[in-house]
């Protein structure tokens, strides 16, 4: 291989390594992450209340090793508020992120539904919000993996079972799910599947439960406490 070759080989590979950065930061630097509690969630901050909760973890350890290897699947994490949910399924995200095994180090985005929804309806009138419609489908579609974090809430009064998301909301899933086709999506949502097929989109709710992986938690929350340890309150 003569110099010049050799150059420009090494110059090929910096940039890859950078670009690996730079998708790396994703996670950090794009996530709308309603709960800030959240941000040093981890498996090894996840406190275990019951038989239950083990067995998600280890469900959901299990998952993250079949995705490392390859397996394209979309995880529903599901049950009452504060089961747990965000911090597992947060967890998962940063261990796919991590960069200590170079070639799982792949882009990662944590996304809170409702946060999202309202970034994208504020660039409606507000030109200073760089989070429009077509911005906020091309990043969510873009990433290796994605979290889409209480998906639901961005509806409201969900209880009404007549309701049905509006249309801005159902492009914006339509798109995200269309596009993230052969890719990890994980989700979690109070919701059962019912009332997420009479809120949205055929297409969309039969795409982002393609090649489908769940972890229930069906347990009463009451005297659980909090998954996440008071020192990251």
């Amino acid at each position: 291989m003569c110099e010049r070759e050799q150059r420009n080989k090494e110059i090929e590979q910096e940039a890859e390594v950078w670009r690996r950065q730079v998708e790396r930061r994703v996670l950090s630097t794009h996530s709308l992450i309603a709960d800030p509690t959240l941000e040093k969630a981890t498996f090894e901050t996840y406190h275990c209340y019951n038989q239950e909760d083990e067995q998600n973890k280890r469900r959901m350890l299990e998952l993250v090793d079949q995705i490392k290897a390859g397996v394209i699947m979309n995880i529903f994490i599901t049950g009452a508020s504060n089961a747990g949910k965000s911090h597992l399924a947060i967890s998962a995200l940063k261990e796919l992120n991590k960069k200590s095994q170079e070639e799982y180090a792949r882009s990662a985005l944590f996304v809170n539904s409702d946060a999202l929804m309202r970034r994208i309806k504020n660039s409606f009138n507000d030109d200073s919000e760089k989070l429009t419609e077509s911005k906020a489908i091309e990043l969510l579609t873009r990433v290796d993996y994605l979290v889409i974090d209480d998906l639901g809430s961005e509806v409201g009064d969900t209880d009404n079972e007549k309701r049905t998301a509006p249309d801005f909301i159902q492009r914006v899933w339509y798109g995200i799910s269309t596009g993230r086709q052969g890719k990890v999506t994980i989700v979690t949502t109070n919701l059962t599947g019912l009332a997420l097929a009479k809120l949205y989109d055929k297409k969309t709710v039969n795409r982002l439960t393609a090649h489908l992986e769940q972890i229930e938690f069906e347990e009463a929350q009451k005297g659980k406490g909090r998954k996440t340890p008071a020192s990251l309150v």
